[in-house]
């Protein structure tokens, strides 16, 4: 199976993922090119709009075939482009050319609430029967003793929808959602017996995406569709 195509949410550590490269081809780029061999003038004049084109929609065209595939909003993948600092990833729009245009893109693993987790928050019902912890477990504003007695939180299913219309439940042990310090709740793993060995459960990353066949494909098929009507579009303005 294809790496793009294996995409259940996992733990692991953060980490970055290296800069890849998509190239960007236009099959009938040779027919293309002799519609606007008029002159020197108009052809460099249709071409540099082209490429502006290219640069203002690519964004459009990329997002499209993304959310065509995978569970994830047009406003996370419009933050790649702008390149925020604390979006999912950076996509940027190389072009000098017609022959000659990449997309570059990087990316961290993503959680799974980019990805519609459920529930979005721990649920409030709770057991019946108490459990002993230590009392340094508990944050609270009052002193609390060495060993407390709460009731724990009912057992529940975290499920994510990473691919459209293919939600899944997280089959790991230990799992937990926690909150992990910017006000919302992801879903960690235990790995060992204290407090502080867990790991955040991530799923997949833009340059996953990007390269997933089918996105990669709709990409390719979306900006060669779109750039040539908006080549045939300023040559049609010169001609006439």
């Amino acid at each position: 199976m294809d790496r793009a195509e294996d995409e259940s949410p996992t733990a692991c550590r953060e980490e970055e993922k290296p800069m890849s490269m998509m190239e960007i081809a236009i099959s009938n780029l040779g027919d293309l090119k002799k519609q606007i061999e008029a002159t020197q003038k108009q052809s460099e004049e249709v071409i540099k709009k082209t490429v502006s084109d290219f640069k203002s929609r690519a964004q459009a065209w990329v997002s499209s075939a993304i959310v065509g595939v995978y569970n994830i909003k047009k406003a996370d993948i419009k933050k790649c482009f702008k390149g925020a600092k604390k979006g999912p990833g950076n996509i940027k729009i190389k072009s000098v050319y017609l022959d000659n245009m990449q997309l570059v893109y990087k990316g961290r693993l993503l959680t799974p609430i980019h990805f519609g987790m459920k529930p979005g928050k721990p649920p409030a019902r709770r057991m019946k029967d108490t459990r002993l912890i230590p009392g340094q477990a508990i944050r609270s504003d009052n002193p609390v003793g060495p060993v407390a007695s709460v009731k724990p939180i009912a057992p529940y299913q975290i499920s994510v929808e990473v691919y459209k219309g293919k939600r899944k439940t997280i089959k790991k042990q230990d799992v937990f959602l926690g909150n992990n310090g910017g006000g919302k709740f992801i879903p960690f793993q235990r790995t060992g017996p204290n407090r502080e060995d867990v790991v955040a459960i991530r799923s997949t990353s833009i340059p996953q995406m990007i390269t997933n066949k089918k996105v990669g494909s709709d990409i390719q098929a979306n900006i060669e569709k779109g750039l040539t009507k908006r080549l045939e579009h300023h040559v049609k303005q010169k001609m006439s």
